[in-house]
């Protein structure tokens, strides 16, 4: 196993458990509850979509229940999208998309027609620039400033 550069202590106290056999018989490779269980969601998903006539045609059932289960496992468990899970990234994407988008401080804001209005005076500054040469220069020091 390769070591692996350690931002912070907290991963090595999150161990993924791992199948190694079933009773007694010892699997090809070890697999984690993770991944049986993308592995899982996969088929049912594949038996699901095989419930509507234009996929149901189609009878593979080699690559319909195994291999496509297990790619959607490989890639729901070893795969980063944007540095995250791809299963968070998914869910991330739709959130956004599915947000009103007018927001302040993580809070909905309602779309006002009127523009707002401040109650109170506001001051501002105004800068007079000289006219020296006859051009105006937009990097010239102001003169004066009122």
């Amino acid at each position: 196993m390769k070591p692996r550069m350690l931002r912070t202590y907290n991963s090595v106290w999150r161990v993924e458990k791992v199948l190694y056999g079933i009773q007694d018989i010892p699997l090809p490779f070890p697999l984690t509850y993770r991944q049986i269980g993308f592995f899982a969601g996969g088929m049912g998903i594949v038996w699901c979509l095989n419930q509507f006539p234009p996929l149901s045609i189609l009878h593979l059932g080699l690559i319909e229940y195994i291999f496509l289960p297990g790619i959607f496992a490989w890639f729901f468990t070893k795969q980063l999208l944007d540095g995250k899970a791809p299963h968070r990234f998914f869910f991330r994407v739709a959130q956004y998309h599915l947000s009103p988008h007018l927001m302040n401080r993580y809070k909905e804001v309602s779309n006002v027609k009127r523009p707002y209005r401040y109650p109170t005076a506001i001051g501002y500054r105004q800068v007079r620039y000289s006219e020296k040469e006859g051009k105006e220069d937009e990097h010239r020091v102001p003169d004066q400033i009122l």
